[in-house]
């Protein structure tokens, strides 16, 4: 929502991988950094990958050290985790070689560290109306220009963004 103070999080469109009694956690999917996959791959020590110019994305502000991908496969990767009916995140460095050597999933975003959210904190903030829900989306995550996805997300509940308070209250 236009009035989340915290900058890690304004205009954020995050990708909720896990909600569980013990807490939540997420991928932020709009906020690109000046780093290519290229780079990852080099660092790794992965060949193949050298031309791969899709940007690395910011997460979150949970470990920024550790890389997380969502992806879309038929190969479901060991140790993933389901987060649609299509797209899963993993975080092993098979699919990172699996990408560069053009076996991988086509369909991807690779994002340094996470969003997470302590037991109920998330819930909490959704009823305060820090944050709007819509049903995940492929096309945001993947195919939509950046600066675009979270108008689209916002978009999905029939709301203009210009229609948003800066401000919140309860009927």
């Amino acid at each position: 929502m236009p009035h989340m103070a915290d900058p890690n999080f304004a205009k954020s469109v995050v990708l909720i991988c896990e909600h569980a009694s013990e807490g939540a956690m997420g991928i932020i999917v709009n906020r690109p950094m000046p780093h290519t996959m290229a780079e990852i791959f080099a660092g790794q020590k992965i060949e193949g990958g050298e031309c791969n110019c899709s940007l690395v994305h910011n997460g979150g502000p949970v470990q920024p050290q550790i890389g997380f991908l969502i992806y879309t496969s038929p190969k479901i990767y060991k140790n993933s985790l389901p987060v649609t009916g299509t797209m899963r995140l993993g975080t092993t460095i098979e699919i990172l070689r699996d990408i560069a050597d053009g076996g991988g999933p086509e369909k991807f975003l690779f994002a340094v560290g996470y969003a997470g959210w302590g037991p109920g904190q998330l819930d909490g903030e959704i009823l305060r109306n820090d944050w709007l829900v819509v049903p995940a989306c492929e096309e945001i995550v993947y195919a939509l220009p950046y600066e675009e996805r979270w108008k689209a997300a916002i978009s999905k509940l029939g709301i203009h963004p210009a229609m948003l308070a800066e401000a919140v209250g309860n009927a």
